[in-house]
This record gives structure tokens, sequence and C-alpha cells, in this order.
């Protein structure tokens, strides 16, 4: 049986939490977001890795030419993130935050590291988020996805091997 001090102390203690929970939204919301840059110089190896699991069919063979590929689409990449809305660069910023924790990264489906990553095993741990049941694994597949392609096809030399001829122009 507890003590009326006891029912005292846990009922304080319980606002407070409740209290700080209701906060931290508005703590968050008040710190600047991450731009695209910070992010890209943070988790460059994860976004490399990344975008060779996503990528590896269409870029160059011969290894410096796909090194600079990859460069341009991570730099991409971030110039797009920096063009986002502050509360989707906080998300984009919690994605990449969970992708780098061993931990959390192994429960979205790669245990490896992204240093040295091979492109197979990026590409099926993304293929498992893709098909996962459970919706925060699709979004989280998606957003990479957006992120990585979307980046990749805003360089117009990548049009050709798609034979995509660019937008229609208007006289």
């Amino acid at each position: 049986m507890w003590s009326r001090r006891r029912i005292i102390f846990v009922g304080v203690a319980g606002a407070v939490a409740a209290g700080a929970v209701a906060l931290l939204p508005r703590w968050r919301n008040a710190q600047s977001a991450p731009q695209g840059e910070a992010l890209v110089g943070a988790h460059g190896d994860m976004l490399v890795a990344i975008a060779r699991g996503f990528l590896t069919p269409a870029l160059p063979t011969a290894p410096e030419a796909q090194t600079r590929e990859l460069a341009r689409v991570v730099q991409a990449i971030g110039t797009l993130i920096t063009n986002l809305p502050a509360t989707t660069r906080r998300e984009i910023a919690d994605l990449f935050m969970l992708l780098d924790l061993a931990p959390a990264r192994s429960l979205l489906g790669f245990s490896g590291d992204w240093p040295g990553a091979g492109p197979a095993a990026v590409a099926e741990a993304l293929t498992a988020l893709r098909d996962s049941r459970i919706a925060m694994k699709q979004q989280a597949y998606f957003a990479l996805h957006d992120l990585v392609l979307g980046s990749f096809y805003s360089d117009a030399s990548t049009w050709a091997a798609t034979g995509y001829p660019g937008p229609p122009k208007f006289a």
C-alpha cells in the first residue's frame, strides 16, 4: 500500500513529465531546422551507400566516374533538402539519425555499416523497407527513394539513358 506522500510524489512527477512531453514539440520547433548541406555533411557515407543501392544499374561502370556521379547526387540531395519546408527538413534529419544508429538501422533491415556497404545488401534492405507491412518503414523507403532518384534525374545528362527527351517545349 502506498503512503500518501508517495502518491503525491508520483502525481507531481507525472504532471511534470506530461508537461515536458507537451512542451517538447514547441521546443523542437523553436530550434532552426537543419540545412541540407549540414545533413549531407553529417550523413554522407550513408547517402552514398543508399544512392548506390538505388542507382547501381544507372551509374557509370568506371569507378572514378561512379564516384563523381554519386558525389553529384549527394550534393543535389543537400540542395533539395535545403529547399524543403522546415518541418520536412526536421523529419528527414530524424530519418537520417535513425539510419546512422546501428540498433535502429538493424530494426529497419540493414545491420551493416554504411562505409563500404555493398550495393546488393543495401538494395536488399531497401526492398525490404518498401515491401514491409509497416507503414513507417514504407514511408522511410519512399522518402529515400524520392530524395535519391529526384536528385539523380534532376541533371539533364541522366535523361538520355532512360529515353526521356526532356520537358515539353512550347513555342
